[in-house]
């Protein structure tokens, strides 16, 4: 008798168990209340959940529809936002003990907090207002308990404080302090750690191009490089107003829209700041003044510390008894581009204060640039703009294709093709020592010089490559006269020999274990728990490393070494055509809350349309 329901007891308990386990498969932990109250509202707002994580959001006015916004924000970003909160007050050290004390520092050192809600009230009535829509909103979500109960917030034991309407200006403004060009990062101690320790830095290798189509209509693509954050730092929202139709790209906690399209326009607003300037001036000719900010240190300790600032001029140094250097930057006065985003939703234009405003605007009847951006390359009927050299090599591989419908996805660099072809032949005469360096060199010789993940050869080139330019090497031998090329081709052969022995001791001798996708993969990390030892749930949060593929100089994006910088692995793309008002998006989501969601996790993402659908989800907020 005892068998027999031993073996019954078994059964079901190993029935719910995974009814339980399919329940925790398909479904999120938490689920978000069908009917939730938001004060302020005008009138009833629907929220839709869209396949691909996008929101689709239909409101009667828009200062409703940033309501919602923010309500989406809050329930689907609630830690990133809140930790890029603390870290724009300058209160990091209030969480994480002494390690943030450096980048709080920092952030009060540049006025961060004090210009955000200075800005806020610089604002005009009818941007504030907007402002306080969007911030009901998220501290509605804010409120909900599963935010509350996040795993974050719960296994780092952190209270949620109320948000503030001028706290989403500090989030902007922290954001353009972490896209300050890296000249500044030593007259600025702290800045490359705040951009290490939130895990957003890279923006310079975004990009974007316009394209004809194969039936005549254009394609505008969009590229944000930004660090190796694992968790997403967008969050694509179809917003339908009675007069108009948007499809925004977010930013979670802010009210910025760095691209986007209204039913007449889109656009793409490069992650660039006005450029800052380093100055030394007598203090004489400065309308200088003195300022203290205070924030307390994890030992209940409180540290004042003096800034002497003027317009948007901040003191960083004396370098003599009457001279001054300055640092002169628009973030250090009090301004948003709050203004700017919410012209681009009205078809109107759009003046920065913050970001530089390059980019690009399509409509119906073609494209235009907007600003000055560093890099701008023809592209037959359209154009390519971006801030680095290497984005000159994507140009010229893509004047090289036909057009699609669909951006390519190509890994082939035309930068390489150039360099192998001026470095190669100084090899043909290597008396190669080894079975090994033959072997390296033969797959070299008859590498098509695409960064595919299976690629050998890029992992031998790539690292050739570096080694010879550590050593001073050059790839224009024929410009140089006979004794120096004969020096640069002993060199090239010497480092080549190096390159190799390197990757047979990290990788062994095996040449199958050097492909790229697991020389240079992709690693994304999750914040705080990448840089606290000690932490719970560890495991869960170490970081998620994926088979790179690409290259910088590749249409298909990738780190390579040859940068010689933290490698920036996090992207976002997207793109869309005109005439119409399609809108596709592609990047990573990562869910490490769902079941056995990092062994789920593909390296390769399909393409998800941001379009009117049957949602997975509803909800109705009311006033």
């Amino acid at each position: 008798m005892k068998r027999p329901l031993l073996l019954i007891a078994t059964l079901v308990t190993g029935l719910l168990l995974l009814l339980g386990g399919y329940r925790y498969l398909i479904r999120e932990v938490e689920t978000p209340p069908a009917h939730r109250v938001v004060p302020g509202l005008q009138a009833a707002v629907a929220i839709e959940e869209l396949p691909g994580h996008a929101v689709a959001i239909r409101a009667e006015n828009l200062n409703d529809a940033l309501a919602a916004l923010g309500y989406v924000h809050g329930l689907r970003h609630g830690w990133p936002l809140l930790l890029w909160r603390q870290a724009a007050l300058g209160r990091q050290t209030e969480w994480f003990g002494a390690a943030p004390v450096p980048l709080d520092s920092l952030i009060h050192a540049l006025l961060v907090p004090e210009q955000a809600r200075a800005a806020y009230e610089h604002l005009p009535q009818h941007a504030r207002a907007l402002l306080d829509s969007y911030a009901r909103g998220l501290q509605t979500a804010l409120q909900e308990r599963a935010v509350r109960l996040r795993d974050e917030l719960t296994l780092l034991q952190i209270s949620v404080a109320p948000w503030l309407p001028w706290h989403s200006l500090a989030v902007e403004r922290l954001l353009a302090l972490l896209m300050l060009p890296d000249t500044l990062d030593a007259a600025l101690p702290g800045l490359s750690a705040l951009r290490a320790w939130l895990h957003l830095y890279g923006f310079r290798h975004s990009l974007t191009w316009v394209r004809p189509t194969p039936d005549g209509a254009r394609q505008l693509f969009m590229r944000y490089v930004y660090g190796d954050l694992a968790l997403p730092f967008f969050q694509e929202v179809l917003l339908t107003l009675p007069d108009d139709t948007l499809r925004l790209v977010t930013v979670p906690g802010t009210l910025s829209f760095p691209a986007g399209r209204t039913t007449r326009r889109a656009w793409y607003l490069l992650p660039r700041v006005r450029p800052p300037a380093l100055e030394e001036r007598p203090r004489r000719t400065l309308a200088l003044k003195s300022t203290y900010a205070r924030f307390r240190l994890p030992d209940g300790d409180e540290r004042l510390l003096r800034r002497e600032h003027g317009g948007d001029a901040l003191v960083l140094a004396e370098v003599a008894p009457d001279t001054v250097r300055l640092l002169r930057w628009a973030g250090l006065a009090p301004v948003s581009d709050l203004l700017a985003w919410l012209a681009l939703l009205a078809d109107s234009t759009a003046t920065f204060q913050l970001l530089s405003g390059d980019g690009l605007l399509l409509t119906d009847e073609g494209y235009r640039l907007l600003g000055q951006p560093p890099v701008v390359e023809p592209l037959g009927a359209g154009v390519l703009i971006g801030q680095t050299d290497w984005h000159r090599w994507i140009a010229r591989r893509l004047r090289t294709l036909p057009p699609s419908t669909t951006p390519p996805d190509d890994a082939v660099s035309t930068w390489a093709q150039e360099q192998l072809a001026a470095l190669l032949p100084a090899l043909d005469t290597l008396a190669s020592p080894d079975s090994l360096t033959r072997e390296a060199y033969t797959l070299l010789r008859n590498w098509n010089a695409a960064y595919d993940a299976a690629s050998i050869g890029a992992t031998i080139f790539d690292h050739w490559l570096f080694r010879y330019r550590q050593r001073g090497g050059t790839s224009a031998l024929r410009e140089l006269p006979d004794s120096l090329r004969l020096i640069h081709a002993r060199l090239l052969a010497a480092t080549f020999r190096e390159a190799v022995d390197t990757l047979a001791h990290r990788l062994g001798p095996d040449l199958n274990l050097w492909r790229w996708e697991r020389t240079h993969p992709r690693r994304l990390a999750f914040p705080i728990w990448s840089h606290l030892p000690d932490l719970p749930a560890a495991t869960r949060y170490a970081p998620l490393v994926l088979p790179g593929e690409g290259h910088p100089s590749t249409i298909r994006w990738g780190y390579s070494p040859l940068l010689q910088e933290r490698p920036a692995p996090a992207f976002w793309e997207g793109w869309t055509i005109a005439p119409g008002t399609s809108f596709y998006v592609r990047r990573l989501w990562p869910e490490v809350d769902r079941f056995l969601a990092r062994y789920r996790l593909s390296a390769r993402v399909t393409a998800t349309p941001l379009q009117k659908t049957a949602p997975l989800r509803t909800l109705r907020l009311t006033p």
